[in-house]
């Protein structure tokens, strides 16, 4: 898989697939975000020059009152310093020849230099293009009515980018539990197995569709607005962002504590969910065994210890939440009281100046209050990234796609010295195990539970990986060197457990099959017995199985995984107690088209009912921890003192 030599760091790194999987769409987002940010910087801009054209237009306005000679009036008129000397307005009354250019020389000398008045409109001249209040206040007007469209495409794009790695995902992971080995799904819970799939890659899906557009927006918005308001007032704008930097520690230490308190509930969460997946499996134990209310009290109790730790997490996790809602949503507030102590003197500048600060700081937190839902989704959104690493970096043992193929005729199956453990157990189920079995003959195996009986079916299945020893094809094929596939072709097998899959009977008969018709289909289930039983449904072979055939017997899932194994006719034929849900008079007649189906072929049988392997060529019979204790035929075995004629005494 393409993951397979990679080493996989949580968030960060499914962050940076998702981008690399949709790179346009990503570049998309990142530009759409840095023009917002402009837009948004622009309007904050433009609040600013709105104030100071209002400014002006009031100066101008009332000084239309007065006769622009009389200097003293003028001076408190316009609230100019006390100390300004009045030979300064003289001088520039004396250089202007009209009204308009007095009144503007008025403005950009006691106000602001940018200001210009022409007599009809004033305005600031911005590369040659004349702003008036109206032309900028339509240009905030266009500015949201774009930053809007642009955020619905933006999200558009991100949403894109995360269904597309979510999908990507999940196709690595269903690939990933396909190839893995058996022992995988023997050491983890299949609760917890599909909660990774399904949910984890969702929670992980969200994150990636949300977090980076906001985050980068944030960033951004929060860099640009800072720098704007320092060239307007650099020690109003270190005040509030000092503020801000305090509340953003406060923030992250709260995180890191709430990181802590969600694994410890994940935890628990998921011993809930794997509990409950395997009650919901053994739900018919429960109710044959009237464990109801034993059940419920489990359940009453993880739900209770859940909720005691979710208590506590709520003083801590809620923080954040409100710093950014209350201290962070004040910042505006912040700046005027700010503003006041460090303008008290300078009406006119505090004015311009916290109108500017004040559509900043809002601009700003806008972003930043969007950043809650993401904060309290960072701890699961790691424990989610984790869950998925590990089962992508989870080691695969078994190389089911060797080159090598087998397309020759089995002649011979020899096991060499065979030793054998499961995974995370100490009991040696084989040692020392040496068979060899040969094309054309019926081979038997039997002995107590735990002898290793099912053991070697599945080291045939290559379900596990054998710890010494060889298991050899026609003597020099060693089956560790085959395609898997290639060699599960010419295996038909029936597990002591058969595997019903949802879905109709043709399907379920057919499964793993190609070409098969469907007349083919239907013979192989005549000769099972199930076909009379099919024929009483109203849909016939288009009956759709629950999960799991839930609606069938345990007889007729073996019939039916029997019919499979007619249809498929293989080389080789495992039977792990094939007919052991079947009742006595079925048994017999599906024998006998078993033994039909031996005829030509390696047949191995796992056998507990001892009279369905009278007819074969040799029994092996095994003890536990000790391994081949008797081998010879069926009569043989029954006339020797041994293990053999004891369990055929007991079958008796």
């Amino acid at each position: 898989m393409e993951l397979n030599n990679k080493k996989i760091n949580g968030v960060s790194y499914h962050l940076l697939e998702a981008i690399k999987n949709r790179k346009g769409f990503s570049i998309g987002v990142l530009l759409l975000t840095i023009f917002t940010v402009l837009l948004m910087v622009w309007n904050i801009k433009c609040v600013e020059l709105i104030t100071s054209l209002l400014v002006s237009k009031s100066v101008i306005d009332s000084m239309k009152d007065i006769d622009p000679k009389n200097i003293q009036t003028l001076i408190q008129l316009l609230k100019l310093p006390e100390d300004i000397n009045p030979d300064q307005i003289m001088k520039i009354l004396a250089s202007c020849s009209t009204t308009p250019e007095f009144y503007q020389a008025i403005i950009q000398e006691f106000f602001y230099k940018f200001i210009s008045y022409d007599g009809s409109q004033i305005y600031i001249n911005i590369w040659g293009v004349k702003f008036g209040l109206f032309v900028l206040a339509y240009s905030m007007i266009t500015d949201i009515i774009i930053i809007i469209i642009m955020s619905y495409i933006k999200y558009i794009f991100s949403g894109n980018v995360a269904l597309a790695y979510e999908n990507k995902l999940r196709r690595q992971l269903i690939s990933k539990l396909i190839d893995q080995d058996v022992q995988f799904f023997d050491l983890n819970q299949s609760g917890q197995i599909i909660s990774t799939v399904i949910k984890d890659s969702g929670v992980l899906n969200n994150y990636i569709k949300e977090a980076p557009v906001i985050i980068l927006l944030a960033i951004s918005t929060t860099i640009s607005s800072a720098i704007l308001m320092l060239t307007i007032s650099w020690k109003l704008a270190l005040c509030v962002f000092g503020l801000l930097i305090l509340f953003v520690i406060i923030i992250f230490i709260s995180i890191k504590i709430s990181n802590k308190a969600t694994r410890k509930i994940n935890a628990i969460t998921e011993q809930q969910n794997n509990d409950m997946s395997e009650k919901i499996y053994s739900i018919k134990l429960i109710k044959s065994s009237g464990t109801f209310e034993k059940e419920r009290k489990h359940f009453d109790d993880l739900i209770q210890k859940t909720n005691k730790k979710e208590k506590k997490k709520f003083f801590v996790g809620e923080l954040p939440s409100a710093l950014i809602i209350g201290g962070v949503g004040s910042f505006s507030m912040a700046s005027i009281v700010f503003g006041v102590f460090l303008f008290i003197n300078d009406t006119q500048s505090l004015i311009s100046i916290i109108s500017s600060f004040t559509t900043g700081v809002i601009t700003m937190t806008i972003p930043i209050m969007q950043l809650r839902p993401i904060i309290n989704e960072i701890p699961r959104t790691k424990i989610a990234a984790c869950n998925i690493s590990k089962l992508l970096e989870s080691e695969i043992r078994i190389d089911k796609f060797k080159t090598q193929r087998i397309n020759e005729k089995v002649e011979s199956i020899k096991f060499d010295n065979i030793s054998f453990i499961y995974p995370n157990t100490e009991k040696i189920i084989l040692k020392d195990f040496s068979v060899k079995l040969v094309k054309g003959k019926k081979y038997a195996f039997v002995g107590p539970t735990g002898s290793g009986k099912s053991t070697i079916a599945k080291l045939l299945l290559r379900f596990y990986e054998i710890q010494n020893g060889e298991i050899l094809i026609n003597n020099n094929i060693n089956l560790r060197d085959l395609n898997l596939k290639s060699w599960l072709d010419k295996i038909g097998y029936v597990d002591q457990e058969p595997q019903i899959l949802s879905g109709s009977i043709y399907d379920n008969v057919a499964y793993g099959l190609e070409n098969k018709t469907i007349i083919e289909i239907e013979e192989a289930c005549k000769k099972s017995k199930l076909h009379d039983l099919i024929m009483t449904w109203p849909d016939g072979y288009k009956t759709i199985l629950a999960e799991r055939g839930a609606q069938l017997s345990g007889g007729q899932k073996q019939r039916l995984v029997i019919a499979r194994l007619i249809l498929k006719d293989p080389e080789i034929l495992i039977l792990d107690e094939a007919t052991s849900a079947l009742d006595n008079i079925v048994e017999s007649e599906i024998q006998k088209e078993l033994e039909v189906l031996m005829e030509g072929r390696t047949t191995i049988s796992i056998a507990h009912r001892l009279s369905t392997i009278k007819n074969f060529d040799k029994i092996f019979v095994l003890e536990p921890g000790v391994g081949i204790v008797q081998t010879g035929n069926f009569e043989e075995l029954t006339k020797k003192e041994g293990l053999f004629k004891a369990l055929y005494k007991l079958s008796k």
